[in-house]
């Protein structure tokens, strides 16, 4: 949302441009305040609420101040959100639909910036060849990433299909970014061990865990109390990448741990109850279909936030999981202290996994089912094999599956 409002208030004549500087200042300190606390779409006046309560106030700032803070408040709930038609229309499309909170961000965000494309122009009122001006923008000015492209490229599409009721748009002409075949990066056995040993202690269980089971990020994060088969050493893994399940090894090793943090969440969750907040965070669909289920302790995050947030998509309070960034960060940070001088993220141990099960097994059928790819091609990127190299270790392990090109 910050390169449309940013445009708007660049524009605004009935304050200076001093003051203009300083309600950007605020404004930016309202949304990063509204990401951070996971309270959704900053346009919700409720929202601006709780920043002025627990924010502002807080802070005792000067009378000038609380003017100025203010003011700049006042004007972005005037001007900006109570003209904002096609951001409530694309969520609430989107809501209807079921979309995951993850897509709404992201549909969101690319609205935005395509507002801000726009201006002065309403973007209720634009047309195809201006979505064709914006993804070719993209690719050659601003040099996105063809995943990036493709994300905005699916946003606009829905937002013209079903908030403009043009089922039949095409976005055909546009200049489309090139997409970059990159060999993944992948730690050798003793860099893993260095890297997890050093990592925080609110962290080293998740990193184990990770790369111990082959797990996506946000996969790790969301999984629940109830996903672990401690007997017969699976973890389940609910609507990973395309919303697919499927199941992946328990590392025996990690075993002891796992239940003392299924133990620790275990006390968190009855602090829970007795203080009488909802339970776990869930999708829509879950809470209406399991309406008791979040506060049960099948049902709690395995790695659950310290804190207490307000559900995005309504008003009560909910455990979340733990924060995405602030996990990559500690791995990031602590592949530095560790002398690793290689990009890790924590997706770099999804690829170790990968490549130390392909070096010490060769079984690439049972790699293929714990990543969870339905093809071949992209098991041959975490394993920086040839592909037809994959086909012959495939061949000899499964020579009645020679014509399974999945």
């Amino acid at each position: 949302m910050h390169e449309w409002v940013k445009v708007q208030l660049k524009e605004y004549s009935n304050a200076n441009a001093e003051e203009r500087q300083a309600w950007w200042i605020t404004i930016k300190w309202y949304f990063g305040f509204c990401a951070k606390k996971g309270l959704g779409e900053p346009s919700n006046r409720e929202n601006g609420k709780i920043f002025w309560r627990e924010a502002v106030l807080p802070a005792r700032p000067n009378e000038w101040q609380k003017k100025q803070w203010g003011d700049s408040l006042k004007w972005f709930f005037q001007e900006i959100s109570a003209r904002d038609i096609a951001g409530p229309k694309l969520r609430s499309a989107i809501r209807r639909r079921h979309l995951a909170y993850t897509t709404e961000k992201a549909y969101m965000g690319w609205l935005r910036r395509f507002q801000a494309f726009l201006h002065p122009k309403e973007v209720m009122e634009s047309e195809a060849g201006e979505v064709v001006n914006f993804l070719t923008y993209l690719a050659e000015e601003k040099r996105i990433s063809p995943t990036g492209q493709n994300q905005c490229f699916n946003a606009l599409l829905f937002f013209f299909r079903y908030v403009k009721e043009q089922p039949n748009v095409d976005f055909r002409g546009a200049t489309r970014a090139k997409k970059k075949i990159r060999v993944p990066v992948v730690l050798s056995q003793k860099e893993v061990t260095r890297l997890l040993e050093l990592l925080p202690t609110k962290f080293r269980l998740m990193g184990r865990l990770q790369y111990g089971a082959g797990l996506r990020v946000n996969e790790l994060l969301r999984l629940r109390v109830k996903d672990l088969d401690f007997d017969r050493g699976q973890l389940s893994i609910r609507g990973g990448k395309g919303d697919k399940d499927r199941v992946s090894v328990l590392p025996t090793s990690l075993v002891d741990f796992l239940q003392l943090q299924v133990e620790q969440a275990r006390i968190l969750h009855a602090k829970d109850i007795k203080a009488e907040f909802a339970g776990a965070s869930m999708t829509e669909a879950l809470a209406r279909k399991f309406s008791v289920a979040r506060r049960e302790l099948s049902w709690q995050y395995l790695f659950p936030h310290s804190r207490l947030a307000k559900n995005p998509r309504g008003e009560e309070l909910l455990r979340h999981h733990a924060l995405e960034n602030s996990y990559q960060n500690a791995v990031r940070n602590t592949a530095k202290k560790a002398g690793i001088e290689k990009r890790v993220t924590p997706h770099v141990l999804r690829h170790s996994f990968a490549t130390h099960m392909l070096e010490s097994s060769g079984d690439l059928r049972t790699i293929q089912e714990l990543l969870g790819h339905s093809s071949l091609s992209t098991t041959q990127i975490y394993t920086k094999l040839d592909y037809q190299h994959l086909v012959k270790i495939y061949d000899q392990s499964h020579p009645r599956a020679k014509n399974d090109k999945n």
